[in-house]
């Protein structure tokens, strides 16, 4: 596993011995612990939420992007409500930086955002981050972990300057417990919610789309899976050109990929 983003900005190596060694041991331990114990997708999903908290956060969220195509696979994330709507409705994905820098991939790993308000040079943006500041969203921490065929980022969206969330070794706390969550956090499959899309095709795939998809995971041919459904060969290509268009790519390949890395495939 490899990280491709830079140290916080404001919290230096050395600040790590202002946290002592013995609270950075419980905080790992019992984050470790918690993820254990959990048994479903939505288990993993909470006890992160809680885990974030535990070190002063207001919300997270977790998203994957296609080391590949770049596209956004999936997104978690416990914001207001209101404000996931008012995001998608004001299409703030067509503007933000941030979500811009992680399909980059230059994730940015500290956002003071009444800076960025205040030097915003859109009225767009100006209002994306101004919305961020009505929900008491002024500060964004984020971590960015290659993991398999995605790049996860684990943002926590605060409302106090993120060095003094826990303390000031902060940065190393949250590298550590970011990198157990990039693991343990699950894609939510067909759970995605449509206002989550961030301008990325999410239409879900149909039973024979899935079906499919799912033979050829297996490394089936496209004749064999013609013959698995007893159809005709290119009837079975059509039903692949579809799963493709639902999804938004170019290539069957692709299509697989995106799919199981959002995880609406059982192999």
């Amino acid at each position: 596993m490899q990280t491709r983003v830079p140290i916080v900005a404001g919290c230096a190596n050395k600040d790590v011995g202002n946290m002592s060694s013995t609270r950075y041991a419980k905080l790992l331990i019992d984050s470790a612990d918690s993820l254990a114990e959990t048994r479903t997708a939505q288990d993993a999903w909470d006890a992160a939420v809680k885990i974030c908290r535990r070190i002063g956060a207001k919300d997270v969220n977790c998203g994957a992007i296609m080391r590949d195509s770049r596209e956004l696979a999936w997104l978690r994330s416990s914001m207001d409500p209101r404000w996931l709507r008012a995001y998608h409705q004001a299409r703030f994905y067509e503007v933000d930086a941030i979500l811009d820098a992680c399909k980059a991939g230059t994730p940015q790993q500290f956002v003071d955002v009444p800076r960025h308000f205040s030097a915003a040079r859109t009225s767009r943006r100006r209002d994306m981050f101004g919305c961020l500041l009505d929900f008491e969203y002024r500060y964004i921490l984020a971590q960015t972990w290659i993991t398999g065929e995605t790049e996860r980022t684990v943002v926590l969206s605060c409302e106090d300057d993120p060095k003094d969330l826990y303390g000031r070794g902060t940065e190393r706390a949250f590298r550590a417990i970011s990198a157990m969550l990039s693991l343990a956090i699950l894609p939510p499959g067909d759970e995605m919610a449509q206002d989550w899309a961030c301008g990325s095709p999410w239409s879900r795939l149909s039973a024979k789309e899935r079906d499919v998809l799912s033979y050829l995971a297996h490394g089936m041919e496209v004749h064999e899976i013609a013959e698995r459904f007893v159809i005709t060969e290119e009837q079975a290509r059509r039903r692949l050109l579809s799963a493709c268009r639902t999804l938004g790519v170019a290539a069957p390949e692709q299509a697989l990929s995106l799919a199981m890395a959002r995880g609406v495939l059982s192999l």
